[in-house]
């Protein structure tokens, strides 16, 4: 009896010893399970959260600044491309050709395409046929109706390209020109100590009103390297996206800036005083063979002009007075 007196009371308080370890112990391992797997499953979920927040946040300020044009060129896109059939080059060179020409004048729209030759045929058929109804609904026929129909359908048809031509010559030849000044603002925030790529978003909102075609093509670059494209892919689009020269040396010399590790800020440094020194050559060049250019109006416009108004009133001297005197004496 003793012996069980003695041993059951060591039991019980081994027992509440115990007990409070245990359940520390297991509330431990339930705190260290949850956490294991949230946090497993937060690195499961970042890079797929990261990419899909870092898309929404480079793609708002694009959508909502082309949503209203989205919306209008969808319309137009739905009425004219049924027609684009009756006019798509069925050459894959020229259709290679168009596709670029599109590109460059700024029209990227996933129809663009079939809106052109759409709006090709379409300018064709109304010019030549409101001739045709108008000729119709007179009293009297146009005269050479369908001759003049023949006309207008080529003119309309033909029209576009040359729009087109000279849509990509200015926007071209705005980019060109606003490069310069963006490259010096460019120099600057790089050696002021921001890098590239927030160097790119800065003057992105410094250059919008200034240059706006150039502030859309840096913004549409810097949002695909926040996309995670990588920077010498980004300004080799760039360059196809444009056709510029420039703009092309440019993004050879960022690329070959990255591959060589040299600095970056002296490098766009040169390349804007080089590039200053081009702009100084042409405008030189074009100063010389303005005297050529102005050959041409000189002979045929301001020339006859001139002896008309010096020679007009001598001639008339010479038929009013000299002639009758000298008919008189003979």
């Amino acid at each position: 009896m003793g012996d069980g007196r003695s041993v059951a009371p060591a039991v019980v308080e081994g027992d509440l010893l115990m007990e409070p370890i245990v359940v520390v112990s297991a509330g431990l391992a339930s705190v260290a399970a949850i956490a294991a797997f949230l946090g497993a499953r937060a690195v499961m979920a970042a890079p797929q959260a990261q990419v899909l927040d870092r898309v929404r946040r480079v793609t708002r300020v694009a959508v909502d600044e082309t949503a209203a044009t989205t919306q209008g060129s969808s319309v137009w896109a739905s009425l004219l491309a049924p027609l684009a059939g009756l006019a798509r080059p069925r050459d894959a060179v020229e259709k290679s050709r168009v596709r670029k020409s599109l590109v460059h004048a700024g029209l990227r729209g996933e129809r663009a395409f079939e809106t052109f030759f759409g709006a090709k045929v379409a300018l064709a058929l109304a010019l030549g046929g409101g001739l045709l109804a108008a000729s119709a609904l007179r009293a009297t026929a146009v005269p050479n109706a369908k001759s003049l129909a023949v006309v207008l359908v080529a003119i309309g048809f033909y029209a576009p390209n040359i729009w087109l031509h000279r849509r990509v010559q200015a926007r071209q030849t705005a980019l060109a020109h606003s490069l310069a000044d963006t490259l010096d603002v460019l120099v600057t925030c790089v050696e002021a100590g921001l890098g590239l790529d927030a160097a790119l978003t800065r003057i992105t909102q410094e250059i919008g009103s200034s240059a706006p075609v150039l502030s859309s093509e840096l913004r549409q670059t810097t949002m695909e390297i926040h996309a995670g494209v990588p920077r010498a892919d980004a300004f080799r689009r760039l360059a196809d996206r444009t056709g510029v020269e420039e703009l092309r040396a440019l993004s050879a010399m960022i690329i070959q800036t990255e591959l060589f590790g040299t600095s970056i800020a002296r490098a766009l440094r040169i390349h804007s005083t080089s590039m200053r020194i081009r702009r100084s050559h042409r405008a030189e060049e074009k100063a010389t063979t303005a005297g050529v250019k102005m050959l041409f109006p000189l002979i045929l416009f301001i020339l006859p002009s001139l002896f008309a108004v010096i020679l007009g009133p001598a001639i008339v001297r010479i038929g009013t007075v000299l002639l009758p005197a000298i008919v008189g004496t003979h």
